[in-house]
Protein backbone atom coordinates (compact mmCIF):
# COMPACT_ATOMS: atom_id res chain seq x y z
CA UNK A 1 0.00 0.00 0.00
CA UNK A 2 1.31 3.24 -1.03
CA UNK A 3 0.01 6.98 -0.42
CA UNK A 4 -1.52 6.71 -4.19
CA UNK A 5 -3.12 3.55 -4.00
CA UNK A 6 -4.80 4.82 -0.64
CA UNK A 7 -5.99 8.03 -2.23
CA UNK A 8 -7.72 6.05 -4.95
CA UNK A 9 -9.59 4.20 -2.37
CA UNK A 10 -10.73 7.36 -0.57
CA UNK A 11 -12.02 8.56 -3.74
CA UNK A 12 -13.53 5.16 -4.15
CA UNK A 13 -15.69 5.03 -1.26
CA UNK A 14 -16.62 8.98 -1.73
CA UNK A 15 -18.27 8.19 -5.32
CA UNK A 16 -19.72 4.57 -4.76
CA UNK A 17 -23.47 5.08 -4.34
CA UNK A 18 -25.64 2.58 -2.23
CA UNK A 19 -28.90 0.60 -3.04
CA UNK A 20 -31.18 3.59 -2.65
CA UNK A 21 -28.37 5.50 -4.88
CA UNK A 22 -27.10 7.71 -2.39
CA UNK A 23 -23.65 8.48 -1.42
CA UNK A 24 -22.24 6.19 1.36
CA UNK A 25 -22.02 7.52 4.51
CA UNK A 26 -18.65 6.76 5.65
CA UNK A 27 -16.70 7.95 9.17
CA UNK A 28 -13.29 6.73 8.98
CA UNK A 29 -11.66 4.09 6.50
CA UNK A 30 -8.04 3.25 7.66
CA UNK A 31 -5.41 0.74 5.98
CA UNK A 32 -2.01 -0.76 7.85
CA UNK A 33 0.36 -3.02 5.78
CA UNK A 34 4.08 -3.75 6.53
CA UNK A 35 4.42 -0.68 8.93
CA UNK A 36 2.74 1.91 6.81
CA UNK A 37 -0.78 3.46 8.52
CA UNK A 38 -2.97 5.27 5.94
CA UNK A 39 -5.98 6.77 8.12
CA UNK A 40 -8.57 9.19 6.44
CA UNK A 41 -11.45 10.61 8.27
CA UNK A 42 -14.42 11.85 6.09
CA UNK A 43 -16.02 14.87 6.47
CA UNK A 44 -13.14 15.80 8.94
CA UNK A 45 -14.73 13.90 11.47
CA UNK A 46 -12.93 13.62 15.16
CA UNK A 47 -15.27 12.00 17.24
CA UNK A 48 -15.38 8.46 17.90
CA UNK A 49 -17.51 6.06 16.50
CA UNK A 50 -19.80 3.32 17.84
CA UNK A 51 -18.16 0.32 16.20
CA UNK A 52 -21.51 -2.12 17.45
CA UNK A 53 -20.99 -5.71 16.37
CA UNK A 54 -16.92 -5.14 16.67
CA UNK A 55 -17.43 -5.02 20.68
CA UNK A 56 -18.11 -8.97 20.14
CA UNK A 57 -14.29 -9.46 19.09
CA UNK A 58 -12.71 -6.89 21.89
CA UNK A 59 -14.88 -9.28 24.48
CA UNK A 60 -13.32 -11.96 23.01
CA UNK A 61 -9.88 -10.34 23.65
CA UNK A 62 -10.57 -9.79 26.82
CA UNK A 63 -12.19 -13.58 27.81
CA UNK A 64 -8.51 -14.60 27.13
CA UNK A 65 -6.90 -11.70 29.32
CA UNK A 66 -9.49 -12.93 32.11
CA UNK A 67 -8.19 -16.86 31.39
CA UNK A 68 -4.47 -15.87 30.93
CA UNK A 69 -4.74 -14.43 34.51
CA UNK A 70 -6.72 -17.27 35.98
CA UNK A 71 -3.53 -19.36 34.76
CA UNK A 72 -1.21 -17.35 36.40
CA UNK A 73 -3.03 -17.73 39.88
CA UNK A 74 -4.46 -13.99 39.84
CA UNK A 75 -7.90 -15.52 40.19
CA UNK A 76 -9.29 -18.83 40.93
CA UNK A 77 -9.89 -21.37 37.19
CA UNK A 78 -11.91 -20.12 34.56
CA UNK A 79 -11.78 -21.46 30.91
CA UNK A 80 -14.08 -22.46 27.97
CA UNK A 81 -15.64 -25.63 29.90
CA UNK A 82 -16.81 -23.12 32.94
CA UNK A 83 -20.61 -23.28 33.47
CA UNK A 84 -21.98 -19.55 33.48
CA UNK A 85 -25.28 -20.41 36.04
CA UNK A 86 -23.32 -20.92 39.46
CA UNK A 87 -22.05 -17.64 38.56
CA UNK A 88 -25.07 -15.66 37.70
CA UNK A 89 -27.67 -17.93 39.76
CA UNK A 90 -27.33 -15.84 43.32
CA UNK A 91 -28.58 -12.30 40.41
CA UNK A 92 -31.28 -13.61 38.75
CA UNK A 93 -35.24 -14.35 39.50
CA UNK A 94 -35.29 -17.79 37.21
CA UNK A 95 -39.14 -17.35 36.65
CA UNK A 96 -39.24 -20.53 33.90
CA UNK A 97 -38.14 -23.68 35.42
CA UNK A 98 -38.17 -25.56 32.39
CA UNK A 99 -34.53 -23.73 30.83
CA UNK A 100 -33.28 -24.90 34.28
CA UNK A 101 -31.69 -28.19 33.04
CA UNK A 102 -30.19 -26.17 30.11
CA UNK A 103 -28.96 -23.54 32.03
CA UNK A 104 -26.68 -25.74 34.16
CA UNK A 105 -25.02 -27.16 30.83
CA UNK A 106 -23.97 -23.24 29.21
CA UNK A 107 -20.31 -22.61 29.34
CA UNK A 108 -18.48 -19.90 28.44
CA UNK A 109 -17.34 -21.43 25.06
CA UNK A 110 -21.37 -21.16 23.93
CA UNK A 111 -21.43 -17.36 25.11
CA UNK A 112 -18.53 -17.13 22.52
CA UNK A 113 -19.74 -18.72 19.57
CA UNK A 114 -23.30 -18.33 19.51
CA UNK A 115 -24.34 -21.69 20.77
CA UNK A 116 -26.53 -21.12 24.03
CA UNK A 117 -29.68 -22.70 22.38
CA UNK A 118 -32.40 -20.13 22.06
CA UNK A 119 -33.84 -20.04 18.95
CA UNK A 120 -34.36 -16.22 18.57
CA UNK A 121 -32.06 -13.77 17.74
CA UNK A 122 -31.84 -11.65 20.88
CA UNK A 123 -30.72 -8.77 22.65
CA UNK A 124 -30.85 -6.58 19.54
CA UNK A 125 -31.75 -2.89 19.96
CA UNK A 126 -35.71 -4.04 18.59
CA UNK A 127 -36.54 -6.80 20.91
CA UNK A 128 -35.02 -4.79 23.76
CA UNK A 129 -36.54 -1.43 22.75
CA UNK A 130 -39.19 -1.56 25.53
CA UNK A 131 -36.98 -3.32 28.15
CA UNK A 132 -35.26 -1.77 31.47
CA UNK A 133 -31.63 -2.34 31.24
CA UNK A 134 -31.34 -3.80 34.97
CA UNK A 135 -34.22 -6.52 33.67
CA UNK A 136 -31.92 -7.61 30.87
CA UNK A 137 -30.49 -10.68 32.63
CA UNK A 138 -33.34 -11.98 34.35
CA UNK A 139 -35.05 -11.59 30.48
CA UNK A 140 -32.14 -13.62 28.80
CA UNK A 141 -32.90 -16.75 32.03
CA UNK A 142 -35.92 -17.08 31.09
CA UNK A 143 -36.20 -16.98 27.75
CA UNK A 144 -37.35 -20.25 26.49
CA UNK A 145 -33.93 -22.14 25.50
CA UNK A 146 -34.92 -24.61 22.91
CA UNK A 147 -32.19 -26.98 21.79
CA UNK A 148 -29.15 -28.42 24.24
CA UNK A 149 -26.49 -25.74 24.51
CA UNK A 150 -23.89 -26.50 21.98
CA UNK A 151 -25.61 -28.12 19.37
CA UNK A 152 -27.38 -24.75 17.49
CA UNK A 153 -25.47 -21.66 16.00
CA UNK A 154 -27.76 -18.90 16.17
CA UNK A 155 -25.66 -15.21 16.01
CA UNK A 156 -27.39 -12.91 18.64
CA UNK A 157 -26.22 -10.45 21.02
CA UNK A 158 -27.33 -12.51 24.33
CA UNK A 159 -24.23 -14.34 24.28
CA UNK A 160 -21.58 -11.68 24.75
CA UNK A 161 -24.21 -9.66 26.94
CA UNK A 162 -23.88 -12.97 29.56
CA UNK A 163 -20.40 -13.20 29.10
CA UNK A 164 -19.81 -10.01 30.71
CA UNK A 165 -21.78 -10.38 33.59
CA UNK A 166 -20.04 -13.32 34.12
CA UNK A 167 -17.01 -11.80 33.82
CA UNK A 168 -17.21 -8.95 35.90
CA UNK A 169 -19.18 -11.04 38.74
CA UNK A 170 -15.96 -13.58 38.65
CA UNK A 171 -13.00 -11.23 38.62
CA UNK A 172 -15.33 -9.21 40.85
CA UNK A 173 -14.42 -5.88 39.46
CA UNK A 174 -15.82 -3.27 37.42
CA UNK A 175 -14.86 -4.84 34.07
CA UNK A 176 -14.38 -1.93 32.21
CA UNK A 177 -11.82 -0.57 34.90
CA UNK A 178 -10.47 -4.18 33.87
CA UNK A 179 -10.27 -3.97 30.18
CA UNK A 180 -8.42 -0.09 30.43
CA UNK A 181 -6.42 -1.54 32.25
CA UNK A 182 -5.76 -4.54 31.23
CA UNK A 183 -6.25 -4.62 27.26
CA UNK A 184 -6.59 -0.79 26.21
CA UNK A 185 -3.74 0.56 28.52
CA UNK A 186 -0.99 -1.47 27.02
CA UNK A 187 -2.91 -1.17 23.42
CA UNK A 188 -2.66 2.93 24.11
CA UNK A 189 -6.15 3.39 23.58
CA UNK A 190 -7.18 6.19 25.46
CA UNK A 191 -10.93 7.89 26.09
CA UNK A 192 -12.88 4.65 24.88
CA UNK A 193 -16.59 4.54 26.30
CA UNK A 194 -18.86 1.97 26.57
CA UNK A 195 -22.26 1.99 27.50
CA UNK A 196 -23.86 -0.25 30.21
CA UNK A 197 -26.70 -2.10 30.39
CA UNK A 198 -27.67 -2.23 33.86
CA UNK A 199 -24.78 -2.68 35.50
CA UNK A 200 -22.62 -4.83 33.11
CA UNK A 201 -21.35 -3.68 29.92
CA UNK A 202 -23.04 -4.21 26.52
CA UNK A 203 -20.23 -6.54 25.63
CA UNK A 204 -21.78 -7.10 22.04
CA UNK A 205 -22.51 -3.38 20.74
CA UNK A 206 -21.98 0.02 22.19
CA UNK A 207 -18.33 0.51 22.17
CA UNK A 208 -17.15 3.95 21.20
CA UNK A 209 -13.63 3.83 19.64
CA UNK A 210 -11.40 5.81 16.99
CA UNK A 211 -9.87 4.47 14.20
CA UNK A 212 -6.32 4.45 15.10
CA UNK A 213 -7.67 2.22 18.29
CA UNK A 214 -9.64 -0.11 15.98
CA UNK A 215 -5.69 -0.94 13.84
CA UNK A 216 -4.08 -0.97 17.24
CA UNK A 217 -6.67 -4.29 17.69
CA UNK A 218 -5.73 -5.13 14.27
CA UNK A 219 -2.58 -5.63 15.00
CA UNK A 220 -2.94 -7.34 18.14
CA UNK A 221 -4.84 -9.99 15.90
CA UNK A 222 -2.46 -9.98 13.47
CA UNK A 223 0.88 -10.35 15.40
CA UNK A 224 -0.60 -13.14 17.77
CA UNK A 225 -1.19 -11.08 20.82
CA UNK A 226 1.60 -8.95 20.80
CA UNK A 227 1.95 -5.21 20.38
CA UNK A 228 5.32 -3.06 19.82
CA UNK A 229 7.25 -5.99 20.76
CA UNK A 230 4.97 -7.15 24.28
CA UNK A 231 2.73 -9.95 24.46
CA UNK A 232 -0.06 -8.71 26.07
CA UNK A 233 -2.44 -11.53 25.28
CA UNK A 234 -0.79 -15.78 24.31
CA UNK A 235 -0.53 -16.53 20.83
CA UNK A 236 -2.23 -19.36 21.78
CA UNK A 237 -5.77 -17.40 22.43
CA UNK A 238 -5.64 -15.71 19.27
CA UNK A 239 -4.90 -18.90 17.42
CA UNK A 240 -7.98 -20.48 18.84
CA UNK A 241 -9.68 -17.17 18.58
CA UNK A 242 -8.88 -17.05 15.02
CA UNK A 243 -9.73 -21.09 14.59
CA UNK A 244 -12.69 -22.64 12.93
CA UNK A 245 -15.32 -22.80 15.86
CA UNK A 246 -18.95 -22.98 14.15
CA UNK A 247 -19.36 -22.65 10.56
CA UNK A 248 -22.17 -20.60 9.45
CA UNK A 249 -25.75 -22.55 8.32
CA UNK A 250 -26.74 -18.91 6.04
CA UNK A 251 -22.92 -17.71 5.45
CA UNK A 252 -22.97 -15.69 2.75
CA UNK A 253 -23.57 -16.86 -1.02
CA UNK A 254 -22.56 -13.42 -2.58
CA UNK A 255 -20.12 -12.89 -5.75
CA UNK A 256 -17.81 -11.93 -2.83
CA UNK A 257 -14.50 -14.17 -2.93
CA UNK A 258 -12.57 -12.66 0.16
CA UNK A 259 -15.14 -11.36 2.77
CA UNK A 260 -17.27 -14.24 2.82
CA UNK A 261 -19.16 -15.06 6.37
CA UNK A 262 -18.31 -18.74 6.30
CA UNK A 263 -17.33 -19.27 9.84
CA UNK A 264 -17.60 -18.05 13.34
CA UNK A 265 -14.51 -18.38 16.09
CA UNK A 266 -14.55 -16.87 19.57
CA UNK A 267 -15.94 -13.29 18.32
CA UNK A 268 -14.59 -12.92 15.13
CA UNK A 269 -15.85 -14.08 11.55
CA UNK A 270 -13.43 -16.24 9.45
CA UNK A 271 -13.51 -17.13 5.65
CA UNK A 272 -12.86 -20.24 3.76
CA UNK A 273 -9.46 -19.23 3.67
CA UNK A 274 -6.62 -17.44 5.79
CA UNK A 275 -8.56 -14.41 6.12
CA UNK A 276 -10.50 -12.99 9.98
CA UNK A 277 -12.34 -10.30 10.16
CA UNK A 278 -14.74 -8.44 12.74
CA UNK A 279 -17.91 -6.90 11.71
CA UNK A 280 -20.77 -4.91 12.96
CA UNK A 281 -24.15 -3.25 11.89
CA UNK A 282 -23.54 -0.29 9.38
CA UNK A 283 -20.20 -0.95 7.99
CA UNK A 284 -17.88 -1.64 10.99
CA UNK A 285 -15.36 -4.07 10.01
CA UNK A 286 -11.71 -4.93 11.23
CA UNK A 287 -10.33 -7.23 8.27
CA UNK A 288 -6.83 -9.26 8.87
CA UNK A 289 -4.89 -10.42 5.91
CA UNK A 290 -2.02 -12.34 7.26
CA UNK A 291 -0.58 -13.23 4.13
CA UNK A 292 -0.36 -9.13 2.74
CA UNK A 293 0.59 -8.58 7.04
CA UNK A 294 -2.31 -6.32 6.30
CA UNK A 295 -5.35 -4.52 8.29
CA UNK A 296 -8.14 -2.75 6.93
CA UNK A 297 -10.38 -0.82 8.61
CA UNK A 298 -14.10 0.83 8.18
CA UNK A 299 -16.45 2.75 10.27
CA UNK A 300 -19.67 3.98 8.71
CA UNK A 301 -23.73 4.77 9.37
CA UNK A 302 -23.76 2.85 6.43
CA UNK A 303 -27.79 0.88 6.41
CA UNK A 304 -26.97 -0.78 2.89
CA UNK A 305 -23.71 -2.30 4.06
CA UNK A 306 -22.99 -4.15 0.22
CA UNK A 307 -21.16 -1.57 -1.03
CA UNK A 308 -18.44 -1.72 1.59
CA UNK A 309 -18.09 -5.12 1.90
CA UNK A 310 -17.55 -4.88 -2.16
CA UNK A 311 -14.67 -2.41 -2.04
CA UNK A 312 -12.96 -4.39 0.84
CA UNK A 313 -13.39 -7.38 -1.42
CA UNK A 314 -11.67 -4.99 -4.11
CA UNK A 315 -8.71 -3.83 -2.33
CA UNK A 316 -7.92 -7.74 -0.88
CA UNK A 317 -8.27 -8.52 -4.53
CA UNK A 318 -5.95 -5.83 -5.77
CA UNK A 319 -4.55 -3.26 -3.51
CA UNK A 320 -2.65 -4.71 -1.12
Amino acid sequence: MNTEKFEQLVEKFKTTLDITDNHLQMNSFAIKQNGDCFIYRFNNRMEASDIRSLSKTVMALVTGKVFELSRQGVYPKIDLDTNIFPIIEKLVNLTNLKNLKYLKQINIKHLLTHTIGYDKMLLMRGDIIDLDPFSYLDYLINYPIKYQPGTVYLYSNAGFYLLSVILQEFINEDLFAFVKRELFEPLEINNANWIKYGNYLAGATRLWLQPEDLIKIGELLLNYGTYKDKQILPKSWIKEMTTIQEYNPNHDLSNRKHLLYYAYGYGIWLNKKEIYFASGTDGQYIVIVPEKKAIIITQAQQKDPNPIRNIIDEIIENYL
